[in-house]
């Protein structure tokens, strides 16, 4: 049977002749011109013999003997180093390379000699890793020896600078194979050097960013047109346990290609930077909880005021009774309403820093609003301005009052960062097919109204234009942005809480423009079409509460608003009403469920059995626990909005504003 053989060299004449030698002996040869071409050969072909030269483009033989030798399925060939090096490196070679015997180049009588005997140790199965064949360097060759010692030794020093790198460093071939790695480039891809040679880069774990590595390759290698591709520490590559930012370059070598991958182990840098942003946060979290105290103890303190006087006037109308003629009940009376008032008054304002914020909702021309308010600002406020309003007017659903306190905060804020000369107001349609960050601010898609207000003041500096919206961040004490603290943190959330975005724009001197992004109800000329056609039908709202007392308020409530308010106290109630108006073509518009149930009830039971029957009706959840799961996540549980007890005629007129 004839002996498989597989030669690896880079110069063409010797591997015909090594070839032809060979095959005078019998011997099945196949031939690779370098390491690489050698390692795709031993995927199919399994020689019994490699004969392999030292020096070679891509892949040399010393990795060559590495990766035969570490593969199970290969590591029982037999090797023999073909090299004009071996004197010159014998040290190396015999240090690193397992392999069965070594032959240096010589004349053709000389190879033909050393091959075959090579073959004969190959058939007597004597195996060597210190014999070298032709060891006998004469004097001619001294010149020689002394310029290819000289050249190994800049190799090697070169080797020895990139072993040592902190920086992993790999070299691509122009088809997108690895070539070579060093030791640091091993660690960071925690797989052995011999797994990874001859292996596509693209398979590598590049985690999110493979379509761009893959994209960087063909441009660079295939298409010869590719730049340099950075992945900084701010998007880094996760491979393993490990974080790493990259540098991925083209080198160009005559009319030849290959590339090259710098690899950065940030590993330790982000996770202190990761737990410096927890630590960070944390500290932020106790300032603000020291401030959230503060506040309540203040709120209390308010409350506590408030309730003595209403208790204690109600307490004084109970015992006196008929004693007390109806001047002074009325002036008992007068009092508790004013300070149930005030107390009211004191929860508005709190809401404003609550996404369930407390508003009177009604249908608004904000072309009109924004006119009035500005009228009313620079009437009382020195100062000037321009507004620019189109011909056609839109209703957004707002509480005035709120929205008006919102654009005088702007105005006064944009006072207070010296503004001179006109402030430029525009109230425009904006639409957005997508979702939008504008100065790193979101707002998504949707048909919105905006109303944007620009001065000509100090403006903000870019690592604080996100800063504005924290309520607390004093800015006023550190004296940077005077007035564009708390001012604009109510602005952000009141507009929040009539789902609306914020979004400020500013360059440090050049000034800011503040827009405000308020969804759009419905355009003026349709609700006023709607009115003369006959559009707008009675609604029904169907009040589910167990309570007699609570059922019978809400219902005059609901009715005193418009709306036709039938009740319902069990769970079969519920379902027979839904059922009654499906079937009588009057299907109810909204359905008020009390969580706490109806009739023993659940409530979340009851939402899911509704949409059953019925998946358009709209179902609000209503419970004095804010913390009830289903009042934290409605929309989860399938209602569209709460409404939190105790509530009056504002809260009703917010959760039927979607009608």
């Amino acid at each position: 049977m004839a002996i498989k053989t597989l030669v690896v060299d880079n110069n063409p004449v010797l591997l015909r002749a090594v070839s032809a030698l060979l095959e005078q002996e019998n011997c099945q040869v196949k031939t690779a011109c370098n390491g690489l071409e050698a390692i795709e050969i031993l995927q199919e072909y399994h020689p019994d013999i490699v004969f392999t030269d030292m020096i070679m483009p891509l892949v040399g033989g010393d990795k060559l003997c590495k990766i035969i030798r570490k593969s199970t399925k290969l590591k029982d060939i037999f090797l023999v180093v073909l090299s004009a090096v071996i004197i010159e490196d014998r040290e190396r070679i015999l240090a690193e390379l397992d392999y069965d015997l070594c032959i240096v180049k010589g004349n053709l009588k000389e190879l033909r000699n050393h091959l075959q005997e090579a073959l004969s140790m190959f058939t007597h199965k004597v195996r060597t890793s210190n014999r070298i064949l032709g060891d006998n360097k004469g004097d001619t060759e001294s010149q020689t020896t002394s310029v290819l010692g000289e050249l190994l030794s800049e190799k090697y020093h070169l080797k020895e600078i990139l072993e040592n790198l902190q920086e992993g460093i790999i070299e691509l071939s122009q088809l997108g194979k690895i070539v070579s790695l060093n030791p640091a480039a091993v660690r960071i891809l925690n797989c052995d050097m011999e797994e990874l040679i001859g292996v596509p880069f693209a398979s590598l774990p590049w985690s999110e960013h493979a379509e761009k590595v893959n994209t960087w390759l063909r441009n660079a290698l295939l298409e010869k047109g590719g730049s340099i591709l950075e992945v900084t520490e701010s998007d880094p590559i996760r491979m393993h346990d490990k974080i790493v930012s990259a540098s991925f370059l083209p080198v160009r070598e005559g009319d030849n290609v290959f590339a090259v991958c710098i690899l950065r182990d940030i590993t330790r840098q982000f996770c202190a930077e990761k737990q410096k942003y927890e630590f960070d946060n944390a500290i932020r979290l106790v300032k603000k909880m020291d401030a959230m105290s503060c506040m309540a103890g203040g709120v209390a303190h308010d409350f506590n005021n408030l309730l003595t006087v209403i208790c204690g006037n109600l307490d004084m109308i109970n015992l006196t009774g008929k004693n007390t003629n109806i001047d002074e009940n009325g002036i008992l009376l007068e009092s508790a309403k004013r300070a149930a008032y005030f107390t009211v008054d004191l929860v508005r304002k709190i809401s404003c820093f609550s996404p369930f914020g407390i508003i009177s909702r009604e249908n608004v021309v904000i072309e009109d609003l924004v006119t009035a308010t500005m009228a009313e600002f620079f009437r009382r406020t020195p100062g000037s301005y321009v507004c620019q309003v189109g011909k056609d007017k839109h209703v957004v659903n707002v509480d005035a009052e709120q929205i008006g306190t919102a654009i005088h905060n702007i105005l006064q804020n944009a006072l207070e960062a010296g503004a001179t000369g006109d402030i430029e107001v525009a109230v425009v349609n904006e639409v957005f097919e997508t979702p939008s960050i504008r100065s790193g601010q979101y707002i998504p898609e949707g048909n919105f109204i905006r109303v944007s207000i620009r001065d000509n003041g100090k403006g903000i500096e870019t690592e604080n234009l996100l800063k504005i919206f924290d309520p607390y961040y004093s800015t006023k004490q550190r004296g940077t942005i005077k007035g564009m603290g708390l001012g604009l943190t109510i602005v952000y959330s009141t507009l929040r809480n009539h789902g609306g975005y914020v979004v400020v724009e500013s360059e440090f001197g050049k000034g800011t423009e503040v827009s405000l992004f308020f969804p759009i109800y419905r355009s003026l000329t349709d609700m006023e079409d709607a009115a003369r056609k006959g559009d707008l039908p009675k609604r029904q709202i169907l009040l589910v509460e167990r309570n007699e007392q609570l059922r019978t308020m809400g219902k005059i409530m609901l009715e005193y608003l418009g709306y036709e308010t039938p009740t319902a106290t069990t769970k079969e109630e519920v379902l027979t009403a839904v059922k009654r108006g499906l079937e009588d073509g009057t299907p109810l518009d909204m359905a008020i469920l009390n969580l706490s149930g109806s009739g023993g009830s659940d409530g979340v039971e009851i939402c899911r059995a509704l949409h059953d029957i019925d998946p358009v009706l709209k179902v609000v959840v209503s419970s004095g626990a804010l913390m009830e799961p289903a009042m934290r996540n409605y929309k989860e549980y399938g209602f569209v909005n709460i409404l939190l007890k105790p509530y009056t005629l504002d809260d009703l007129k917010r959760v039927t504003s979607i009608l």
